[in-house]
């Protein structure tokens, strides 16, 4: 089931057309990634989800719902963080939240909840205007969470946090996605984040949407494999690997092997070294498909 729907979407300010004619969908439980650099056309089309501005052309329905013609029950269909949460700087946390949950008539038990599910259970009854920015992310994450809406969006929500903060705010995202279905949209220039939160990214420049690709499609990852193998004898590993058929490069770096390989003969290389007694400590897969794709579709092709 398709929980946002844009069909040829289109948006000018005076004469110039800042957004193309985009179309996408996002499914029911799926993490989609917008990605593009700044200045591409993220924020102005996430205005255009939340209801701030309006197309000129193109529809968009949340859960069925056109935006347009049946505003109301398409965004209370609709949970954001959009920028910097704006909430009460001389209220605590719990009285924020308290707040709106009246507007939205929430339960307190469903408050408790998200408290719990946000991490803020230990600073929840001190003042907004003392929360660090991480704070504040996650509170206002809370408040877009507290009437379980159907879709979730972000607008680039790891601006300013540290590493500890970027990992629990992409726990809580995950959670709620996998645990209560429900769809976010993750508006976004930063790759790495993108490639670890998200099921499906959709790369947009100038205003036009350049690809929408499945990060869980091993095709994303290039025509070849790149692992990263440590043994214990490296000098001897790379002598055996150089000649088998199915590896396209080896290099060393730091103790450890980047082996470019033909798609899935990860097996057939682990084969090979323990048939010659080298000891294999770890192999992985080194994930810089995407990375790559950016490069060929926004930045015109790979540096």
């Amino acid at each position: 089931m398709n929980i946002l729907e844009v069909s040829n979407v289109k948006k000018r300010l005076g004469k110039r057309e800042i957004i193309k004619g985009i179309s996408f969908n996002v499914k029911e439980g799926e993490i989609f990634g917008f990605l593009g650099p700044n200045g591409a056309g993220k924020t102005t089309t996430i205005r255009m989800l939340v209801g701030l501005i309006a197309p000129n052309e193109g529809s968009i329905k949340i859960v069925g719902h056109d935006l347009k013609k049946d505003r109301e029950k398409a965004l209370s269909c609709l949970g954001a963080v959009v920028e910097n949460p704006e909430l009460y700087g001389y209220l605590t946390g719990r009285e924020n939240l308290m707040q709106i949950a009246r507007i939205r008539k929430v339960p307190k038990k469903r408050v408790d909840e998200v408290i719990s599910l946000i991490g803020l259970e230990g600073r929840i009854n001190d003042k907004f205007k003392k929360y660090s920015l991480g704070m504040k992310q996650r509170l206002g994450l809370g408040a877009a969470l507290l009437d379980n809406p159907k879709l979730l969006i972000l607008d680039e929500p790891t601006n300013g946090l540290d590493p500890s903060g970027i990992l629990d705010f992409r726990n809580i995202v995950k959670k709620a996605a996998k645990e209560d279905g429900m769809s976010v949209f993750v508006s976004s220039h930063i790759l790495s984040e993108v490639q670890q939160l998200c099921d499906t990214v959709a790369f947009i420049n100038n205003g036009e949407i350049q690809s929408i690709e499945n990060l869980c499609d091993s095709n994303i990852e290039t025509k070849t494999d790149t692992m990263i193998v440590i043994t214990t004898e490296n000098n001897d590993a790379i002598d055996i690997i150089k000649n088998l058929e199915f590896v396209n490069n080896i290099s060393e770096d730091i103790g450890a092997l980047t082996v470019n390989l033909n798609p899935n003969s990860t097996p057939q290389l682990v084969e090979a070294l323990v048939q010659n007694n080298i000891g294999v400590v770890e192999v992985y897969k080194k994930h810089v498909g995407l990375e790559q794709r950016y490069m060929e579709l926004v930045e015109g092709g790979i540096r």
